[in-house]
């Protein structure tokens, strides 16, 4: 193990953080939305044979054959070039991925309200839609943050295969720079630390996040 070179490379794989946060942020962002989407047909009989269908193709394909099939499978479906940049195609692909379990998430949240505050929301004249806004929601969201959180550290990970297609994010950047110097153990274990570091930081910030959520909801409770 060579110290000196792994604080050398260290600072270097570090530029490639940004790139990774950025996918896995914005991938996790998108994939809210492609599960609240997913949520809604979940509730449509017509729609939700479609909902059950995606998610068992989501959940059953690999990380890695979804970006295959995205990435280099379309574009040549389509007969034309690559459809978008690397980077937006393995954003794309994960979010349609960890939407697909997010959607699950949120159905056990949203479960985990008992009845009778819909119940009594419409009870009041309040419409289904703003009880579910106003109600059910808000107090869905303290259980399903925990869960989702652990979602978002698997994408995070995740993003590691993005260079499979192209994209130079942390791992990338370490896989270059190893077999440019062949100091593989040396360079893997100093993108392992980023990568502990990254859900550090992240795990502290979501224990604030649901200390202050547990506090705002105990204090509605008094």
């Amino acid at each position: 193990m060579d110290f000196p070179y792994m604080l050398k490379v260290f600072p270097e794989i570090g530029k490639y953080v940004p790139v990774t946060l950025l996918m896995a942020v914005a991938a996790m962002i998108l994939a809210i939305i492609v599960a609240a989407i997913l949520s809604i047909g979940q509730h449509h009989k017509t729609s939700r044979w479609l909902v059950d269908f995606y998610v068992l193709i989501f959940r059953g394909f690999p990380t890695l054959v979804i970006f295959f099939v995205g990435y280099y499978g379309l574009p040549q479906l389509l007969h034309s070039r690559s459809l978008v940049p690397a980077s937006i195609a393995a954003t794309i692909c994960l979010a349609l991925k960890e939407g697909a379990y997010l959607v699950e998430i949120f159905r056990s949240g949203i479960a985990s309200v008992a009845k009778s505050q819909l119940e009594t929301g419409l009870a009041l004249g309040m419409s289904k839609s703003l009880v579910y806004r106003k109600i059910i929601i808000p107090q869905a969201i303290r259980v399903i943050i925990p869960p989702a959180g652990n979602t978002f550290v698997g994408l995070l990970k995740e993003t590691s295969l993005a260079f499979s297609i192209g994209v130079t994010e942390i791992f990338g950047a370490g896989k270059l720079l190893a077999t440019e110097n062949f100091e593989y153990f040396d360079v893997y274990l100093v993108v392992g630390i980023w990568y502990v570091i990254m859900i550090y930081v992240y795990t502290l910030l979501q224990k604030l996040l649901e200390k202050r959520l547990a506090r705002r909801f105990g204090e509605e409770a008094a």
